[in-house]
């Protein structure tokens, strides 16, 4: 998801960048719940008859969906907030609050250079980076590549424009 927080005024801007997340965390609790319970059901069924081994494994990948389910959760509340001023482009990367964030980088704007590599249709991009003296961050790796089309096309209204590569080459030095 690509969102413009707080409207556009001239050069300067508030993007917001989050993953799709197509359940809550009651709906993700609610499909974990019920998972467990047919889990159980069967493998309780299968004790009664006898085969009582089946309740360890089962157990097991009771723990297996947990930690799974954690992990997607945990993935699904990635945020990413690029602030454009006039003279300061600044990414804030969090997990969960936007209060705390993860990682904060700030790249000058005069310096700061917008890489795309294209995809395998070429109205899409596969990556969007921003690079400069500060380093070389890739921004919003999650998003989808439409998604990421938007991204640029907003980056560009803020007079950020994007240099289209083929691939990124590794030289050696």
């Amino acid at each position: 998801m690509v969102k413009e927080v707080g409207g556009a005024r001239g050069r300067r801007t508030c993007i917001l960048l989050a993953p799709n997340q197509s359940l809550s965390l009651e709906g993700n609790l609610w499909v974990f719940i019920s998972l467990v319970a047919v889990s159980l059901g069967i493998s309780i069924a299968f004790a009664l008859a006898g085969a009582w081994m089946v309740i360890p494994f089962a157990g097991l990948e009771i723990l297996l969906l947990a930690v799974l389910f954690g992990y997607v959760y945990i993935e699904g509340t990635r945020r990413e907030v690029i602030r454009i001023s006039d003279d300061r482009v600044i990414l804030d990367t969090s997990r969960g609050s936007l209060k705390r964030p993860v990682y904060h980088t700030e790249f000058d704007r005069n310096s700061l250079a917008v890489l795309v590599r294209m995809g395998t249709t070429p109205a899409e991009p596969a990556a969007v980076t921003f690079t400069g003296p500060e380093g070389c961050l890739e921004v919003g790796e999650f998003l989808t590549d439409a998604e990421k089309a938007a991204l640029v096309e907003k980056l560009g209204s803020c007079g950020l424009r994007a240099r289209r590569e083929q691939c990124f080459r590794l030289q050696d030095f």
